[in-house]
């Protein structure tokens, strides 16, 4: 399965897993990345309104791809608004596969993979699954046997 791997990175620990996974699976890397960083809660403020912020040129059509793994931070709850704009931007969706991985600081329920599902559930998408990461376990680079789980979704 020839893979795109669509990652919003801000701190770092989204894009350090997504590059493990692109080895792990043979994918190719797109690189989100928003226009211009507003302070944090200005951030965060956008994300809990589910926002849409401009991003720099990247990966969004889907041709050539058989499936599609989409990562992010969690901001409260909710996904980045580059994130946001990045999903509205992907063309050539229908059919393909996807799964969803999403790195935060902390353990509580995330709305931000079910708000990346439902969206690309909706476009006719087909879901092969999720991961959830902490933080610190990225920084220990302890992925532990969910990521084996997670990658082998998207290998033939």
């Amino acid at each position: 399965m020839k893979t795109l791997i669509a990652c919003y990175s801000y701190s770092g620990h989204t894009l350090k897993v997504a590059e493990a996974l692109k080895i792990k699976i043979n994918a190719d890397l797109t690189n989100i990345k928003s226009e211009k960083d507003d302070w944090y809660p200005f951030r965060l403020w956008k994300a809990l309104r589910e926002k849409k912020v401009p991003i720099k040129p990247c990966q969004t059509d889907l041709m050539n791809y058989d499936g599609l793994v989409l990562c992010s931070p969690v901001w409260g709850g909710k996904t980045p608004p580059a994130i946001n704009k990045y999903l509205s931007e992907l063309t050539n969706v229908k059919g393909k596969h996807f799964g969803v991985f999403v790195t935060s600081g902390g353990k509580r329920s995330q709305k931000a993979t079910i708000q990346m599902r439902e969206y690309l559930d909706s476009q006719g998408m087909q879901f092969l699954g999720q991961m959830r990461l902490l933080a610190k376990d990225v920084d220990d680079e302890k992925y532990g046997e969910i990521f084996d789980l997670f990658a082998k979704k998207f290998i033939d």
